[in-house]
């Protein structure tokens, strides 16, 4: 489908390197074929990792996301808010569903790409904001919602065994995937952490593995339809 280079694709990440680490692959794969892809990152914000002594500050994100989506193809990028990361919670559900809606409403996207909730409560009220505003609606576009995964969703509160699973060939862009990842240099991990570029890697070996190619991305479908 994104062959054609007819497609609006809107990705929804929680942080920053969210976006690469679930749907690195298919960005540069998508804007290569010339499809509209927008990129919105809900939030960023000074905070200190566990993986980092130093704390992290927003301005840092933001760099490392304009250096990544740039080196992706993608030109079209936001972020929504500038000082909730990890604090999503604070804000009123009623205020992110509305941001959203906004957001879809403007953009009009045939496809669009969410994470699944995990253990991170940015991530889960996220995923529900989003399951929330795209509720069905009359003469909408989109013929695709899908959520991305991340190689920490294997310490997930929940499985998603009951949905269809949809996976993107990104043989040919692995290493443009990892190569954007190490853009968002402060959150590099160790090779032995799941989130090292080197477990990214293998992590995209193995869903590779169960299509018969060398390496893939992996989705969860929500609603889809055939035009």
């Amino acid at each position: 489908m994104i062959t054609s280079g007819m497609e609006r694709i809107l990705i929804i990440a929680p942080h920053a390197d969210d976006e690469v680490l679930g749907c690195g692959g298919l960005i540069e794969k998508a804007c290569r074929y010339n499809n509209q892809v927008k990129v919105v990152v809900m939030t960023v914000g000074d905070i200190k990792h566990p993986h980092n002594t130093e704390t992290v500050t927003g301005e840092t994100r933001k760099k490392e996301l304009k250096d990544a989506m740039e080196f992706l193809g993608c030109t079209d990028f936001d972020i929504v808010y500038n000082d909730k990361d990890s604090i999503l919670d604070t804000i009123p559900r009623f205020e992110i569903i509305t941001r959203l809606d906004a957001i879809i409403t403007k953009y009009l996207p045939t496809m669009i790409f969410i994470p699944l909730p995990s253990y991170h409560q940015d991530h889960i009220i996220l995923f529900e904001s989003c399951f929330a505003a795209l509720r069905p609606k009359p003469n909408q576009l989109i013929k695709l919602i899908a959520m991305y995964e991340y190689p920490l969703i294997s310490w997930q509160y929940q499985k998603f065994w009951n949905t269809g699973e949809l996976y993107v060939d990104i043989s040919d862009t692995v290493q443009k995937k990892i190569q954007a990842f190490q853009m968002h240099k402060s959150q590099m991990r160790p090779p032995s952490h799941l989130i090292s570029p080197e477990n990214v890697k293998k992590w995209a070996e193995m869903r590779g593995m169960e299509i018969g190619v060398a390496y893939a991305e992996k989705y969860y479908i929500l609603r889809s339809q055939i035009l």
